[in-house]
C-alpha cells in the first residue's frame, strides 16, 4: 500500500510522538508511507493547505471526522485491502475540517463515536494503520 497521512501540526507531547513514530516504523515494513504535516491556522486556512496538497496527490481521500463511517479494525482492513491506489488519510486541526475540504473525500471515517483531540488521533491513525496492514498480511498482532 502507498499511504499519505496529512496531518495539521505536530505531535508536541515526546512520548505520543514516539509510540506514533513506532507504529508508523511497523507499517513500513510492506508499505511506503510519507507524512505530511501542515502548519496550525485557522481552520479557513488549514483548509486551503488540504485541499492543496490532495489536488497534489490525487489519491483515495480518506478524512478524519467524527461524524464519519465507524468501522471494526478487521473491516477496517478489508475496507484498504480493496482501494488499489494511493491512500491519502486526513486529521484536521483542533476545530475540524470545512465543509469544503469534506467534499474532497472518497470516505468520511470516524475512529470513535467520541471526540478525540487531533493529536490523540494521529496516534490511535496510526496504531489502526498497522494494525489493518498486519491483517491483511496474516500477521498476530491482531487478535480476534
Amino acid at each position: 500500500m502507498l499511504i499519505k497521512l496529512v496531518f495539521v501540526g505536530k505531535l508536541k507531547d515526546k512520548f505520543m510522538q514516539a509510540r506514533a513514530d513506532e507504529y508508523i516504523k511497523w507499517l513500513r515494513n510492506g508499505n511506503k508511507v510519507e507524512i505530511i504535516e501542515l502548519a496550525d491556522s485557522t481552520k479557513e486556512k488549514e483548509g486551503e493547505a488540504i485541499k492543496k496538497v490532495l489536488e497534489k496527490e490525487k489519491g483515495f481521500n480518506i478524512l478524519l471526522t467524527e461524524e464519519g463511517k465507524l468501522f471494526s479494525s478487521i473491516k477496517f482492513a478489508e475496507y484498504l485491502g480493496k482501494i488499489d491506489k494511493k491512500i491519502v488519510f486526513v486529521i484536521g486541526g483542533p476545530y475540524g475540517l470545512t465543509e469544503d475540504v469534506k467534499k474532497e473525500a472518497d470516505l468520511l471515517l470516524s475512529l470513535s463515536p467520541l471526540t478525540f483531540t487531533h493529536e490523540l488521533a494521529r496516534l490511535l491513525l496510526s496504531e489502526q494503520l498497522f494494525r489493518a496492514s498486519n491483517i491483511l498480511a496474516g500477521g498476530s498482532y491482531h487478535n480476534e
